[in-house]
């Protein structure tokens, strides 16, 4: 008789190690390999945020930029001279950010509909509406598992909604509530900027780009970037559960000083 063995599930493992203005990045993990996702921290602070998910940057595949914002790639070039590991940005990203990242061993172009593999993980970017020179956003896949990623973009494009249909869970940004904003503190250009579209995603938006994607077999919503200034968990919240009707999957809010836990898709 032949000895049975429980079927071996994959998995799709990723943490939110920050989000907000103050700092970015995304960890992501499907079988042997590891991918981080911007690095808008100093490499002490994001090594520490690994740690308390019981990680390392050891062996560590790719890091992938989203874009030059400093809030992206603060930590970049520190990250990859001391643990070796290869950047892979897009041209214009790189045009903007190299003089801050500094030198470094291996720099790998990226386009836009153009996947990355690694293995049986793949990393698609596509075209993000932000104020950034080639910037983009990125859905995930390994072995029938998918990750969708939409951050720092100004407005919902039918690309965007066309990228993130039929996932198992979702970061979205819901940065700021609009009357908050308005009627908040900051100069009024940057309120300009913000509500630009190729600015942020208000709550609103947020809502929108859930509504027209969400299905029953979603998993997981990670809010993303939210301001601590100009909108309120709640209300992030409530906007995007709202926008889902009666699909509900575990919602979490990303926070800026602590990572989130280790998801499983």
């Amino acid at each position: 008789m032949l000895e049975s063995f429980p079927e071996v599930l994959p998995i799709l493992k990723f943490s939110i190690l920050s989000s907000g203005s103050g700092g970015n990045s995304i960890y992501i993990e499907a079988g042997q390999k590891r991918i981080l996702i911007d690095a808008g921290l100093s490499e002490k602070k994001l090594s520490a945020r690994m740690t308390q998910i019981d990680r390392s940057f050891s062996g560590m595949d790719a890091v992938f930029a989203t874009h030059e914002h400093s809030d992206h790639i603060r930590g970049i070039g520190p990250l990859l001279r001391k643990h070796e590991i290869p950047l892979y940005a897009t041209e214009g990203t790189w045009r903007r950010a190299n003089h801050t990242i500094g030198k470094i061993s291996d720099f790998n172009t990226i386009r836009e509909d153009e996947p990355v593999h690694f293995d049986e993980l793949s990393v698609e970017p596509y075209s993000t509406p932000h104020d950034a020179d080639e910037s983009v956003a990125f859905v995930i896949r390994y072995q029938g598992k998918s990750l969708g990623i939409a951050t720092d973009l100004g407005r919902v494009t039918p690309e965007v909604k066309n990228k993130l249909k039929n996932l198992d869970a979702l970061l979205v940004e819901a940065n700021h509530d609009i009357s908050m904003l308005e009627a908040g503190p900051y100069p009024w250009m940057t309120k300009k900027r913000i509500k630009s579209g190729v600015g942020h995603l208000s709550n609103e938006s947020c809502g929108e780009l859930l509504a027209s994607v969400t299905h029953s077999n979603l998993k997981r919503v990670v809010l993303m970037h939210m301001s601590e200034t100009n909108n309120h968990p709640e209300l992030a919240k409530i906007t995007a559960r709202q926008a889902l009707g009666e699909t509900s999957p575990e919602m979490t809010l990303a926070q800026q000083n602590h990572p989130t836990e280790l998801f499983s898709i």
